[in-house]
């Protein structure tokens, strides 16, 4: 809220907010005391992660303000331990994740919009702000919270060497207690976003339809306008589950991952509309896992003939040492006769038929069957489906999906359930 009321181009409709709504010389600082998280619980968080079928977490330890969620040693009097909830609110929460194996991440701002020191930095060409506030909080977080992800922000007006980048990370991979297993992304100073780090963002909801050589990640809001909690957001301003399962359909065919944010509110509460996106978005995950955790893109990312269709794909169990080689060289699988599963997301099924001319087939393939509805289109070499007739369809709309599983012997089944995949083995 402060960039907007305060920043260098102020949003006229939250100055006259605040201006209409709080007494005159109201500062930022003072809304620290709404800030009382009285039904904060951590293992309603854990629930919500779990429930969505997410593999990792990052908790924004630091954001813009400075207002650290820990009792940092930096931030006296502007953390939450000494204002507001009077609790340590990221050590609550990595205690929590502790008990289960979803990864604990800490999400962190190197700059502060209003901290005296960045901004006579800014000045005076001085360093006093990384050397006393931002370099000794990295070290804290780790230190003490042991993160398996540092998530690094906040860094674009300054180089990493202003940021002690350099520094340390060369301590977070050489000397610090997560040495050995934590991983970073890639913004730590004026121009290294999409060049140096363990994972790439390139920039917010980064979403490029096509093969990256570097694993990356789309990191983007379930709330279409904001980062942070709004209790003006409707529900129509929510991404539904079906736009957050194209995100990652789109976003693991393309050798990503997906970092959702949501914005809990000053009561340390998730809005229910979030926890209900994220239920819904787990039910699929449960159900379609196999196509999507311990994947990689295949050799075509998405079929330009068929309707929003995305590709992964893996290797079978055992696989042979050519296979191997190329598991361990490459950041897509090859399509190798008896060695590879393709999975296709079938992202729209409003048409009465589908062609996925990616898929290809041979006179050893065994046509699979749904209903009578699936063909082999050996003319093509294509695989040519066409929409089966559901009864059980519990997502209402014209364009409801179902998913499609082969097996070795070409029999498939149909799970009418919310988007979907059709698995391949294929004899090409």
């Amino acid at each position: 809220m402060w960039w907007y009321w305060k920043g260098t181009q102020p949003d006229k409709d939250v100055v006259n907010f605040v201006e209409k709504n709080y007494k005159p010389g109201t500062t930022y600082a003072d809304f620290a005391k709404d800030f009382t998280a009285e039904y904060f619980d951590p293992n309603a968080f854990v629930q919500a992660v779990q429930s969505s079928g997410a593999r990792y977490f990052v908790f924004t330890s630091k954001h813009h303000e400075g207002f650290t969620m820990w009792p940092s040693k930096t931030s006296w009097n502007w953390n939450s331990v000494d204002i507001g909830p009077k609790r340590d609110i990221v050590g609550e929460l990595r205690n929590a994740f502790k008990q289960t194996k979803i990864h604990f991440g800490l999400y962190f701002s190197q700059f502060e919009w209003f901290n005296p020191l960045f901004l006579d930095d800014g000045k005076f060409n001085t360093t006093l702000y990384p050397e006393q506030v931002s370099y000794p909080q990295m070290i804290e977080i780790v230190t003490k919270y042991r993160p398996d992800v540092v998530w690094s922000d906040g860094e674009w007006d300054k180089s990493d060497d202003y940021w002690r980048a350099k520094d340390f990370l060369a301590w977070l991979y050489n000397s610090s207690p997560v040495k050995d297993d934590v991983v970073v992304n890639d913004r730590w100073g004026a121009g290294t976003m999409g060049k140096h780090g363990g994972f790439m963002t390139y920039s917010d909801h980064y979403d490029p339809g096509t093969l990256l050589a570097r694993k990356w990640e789309n990191c983007m809001t379930l709330d279409k306008h904001s980062w942070g909690n709004r209790r003006n957001m409707r529900a129509s301003e929510v991404y539904t589950a079906y736009e957050i399962i194209e995100q990652i359909a789109r976003t693991v065919a393309c050798n990503g991952n997906l970092l959702l944010n949501i914005g809990p509110d000053m009561h340390g509460r998730i809005p229910p509309i979030f926890e209900d996106r994220l239920a819904e978005i787990g039910r699929f995950i449960d159900v379609h896992s196999e196509a999507l955790f311990g994947t990689k893109p295949w050799i075509f990312q998405n079929d330009t003939n068929a309707p929003n269709v995305w590709y992964t794909s893996r290797y079978r169990p055992g696989s042979s040492n050519r296979v191997q080689k190329y598991r361990e060289a490459e950041v897509f699988n090859r399509q190798v006769e008896k060695e590879t599963t393709v999975y296709a997301w079938i992202l729209s099924t409003s048409a009465e038929k589908f062609e996925l001319k990616s898929v290809k087939t041979t006179e050893r393939s065994s046509p699979p069957t749904v209903q009578n509805s699936l063909t082999q289109s050996l003319a093509t070499t294509a695989l040519t489906a066409g929409i089966p007739s559901l009864v059980d369809r519990h997502f209402t709309g014209s364009d409801d999906p179902y998913v499609l599983h082969g097996n070795e012997a070409g029999r498939s089944v149909v799970t009418p359930v919310f988007r979907g995949f059709f698995k391949v083995k294929s004899a090409t």
